[in-house]
């Protein structure tokens, strides 16, 4: 088994016609540690034109996201991250975060409030792959006391 209890980390980010596909390329950047960034072109209803920026980040660089977002996001963005995590994995073991777009531009990272976002899905390693091992994983992964290698695999606390 792997010592590492992610996957992988998507991102995905909307740039409307309106915005800059420069500066949500920017804003995303701060996540994803110099990574290529893909561009889908399309269409939105009316015929105008939509891009959407993303990218996923593995190994060395998930763990490096998630020690610099427990580090940067602010403590009542955590709090309330930490009090969600139940809603928040879903049951194909994926942590559903969204964060502020705007806040992300200006080097900060901040949950999202408004629906202009940076959607991110971390998909956590569980085996067997339960949404119940996956809720402890995630918990285990924002807890700030220190957990052995096999607490974050088995969902241990610990005493």
């Amino acid at each position: 088994m792997s010592s590492k209890p992610i996957h992988n980390i998507s991102f995905h980010a909307i740039c409307a016609a309106t915005e800059s596909e420069e500066k949500v390329k920017k804003a995303l950047s701060i996540f994803i540690f110099g990574n290529e960034i893909d561009i889908i072109k399309t269409e939105g209803h009316f015929g105008n034109p939509i891009s959407i920026l993303t990218a996923t980040i593995r190994g060395n660089d998930s763990s490096r996201f998630i020690e610099i977002l427990k580090s940067k996001l602010p403590e009542h963005d955590l709090q309330r991250l930490k009090k969600e995590i139940y809603d928040r994995v879903d049951d194909n073991c994926v942590l559903h975060i969204r964060f502020d777009k705007q806040a992300a531009y200006c080097g900060n990272a901040q949950l999202a409030t408004t629906g202009d976002t940076i959607s991110t899905e971390i998909k956590l390693r569980t085996y067997p792959a339960r949404r119940e091992k996956a809720i402890a994983v995630a918990e285990n992964i924002f807890r700030t006391k220190p957990l052995s290698f096999a607490d974050t695999f088995t969902g241990d606390t610990p005493s």
